[in-house]
């Protein structure tokens, strides 16, 4: 799976859980900014782990600042997922 296909799939999770406009998630937005609090987060995380079938350790989790974090964690952990 390519990185662009990441990020589109991890674009339609966040898109099912929040209501954000496309021009707020770019890969630099802080997560804060584009209005996802502690609770939202936490659904996208369990949403991101079942798309993906993954795993994402708590320390990987508290590490998500950015959408781009959410992308380099789920590239990451895909290959060993396989």
């Amino acid at each position: 799976m390519t990185r662009d296909e990441i990020q589109q799939q991890l674009i339609d999770i966040v898109h099912k859980e929040k209501d954000i406009p496309d021009d707020k998630l770019s890969l630099e937005t802080p997560l804060a900014d584009a209005g996802i609090d502690s609770l939202d987060a936490l659904t996208i995380l369990f949403a991101i782990e079942e798309q993906f079938h993954i795993s994402i350790p708590d320390d990987k989790a508290r590490a998500m600042k950015t959408f781009g974090d959410m992308v380099n964690v789920v590239e990451e952990l895909l290959p060993a997922a396989l």
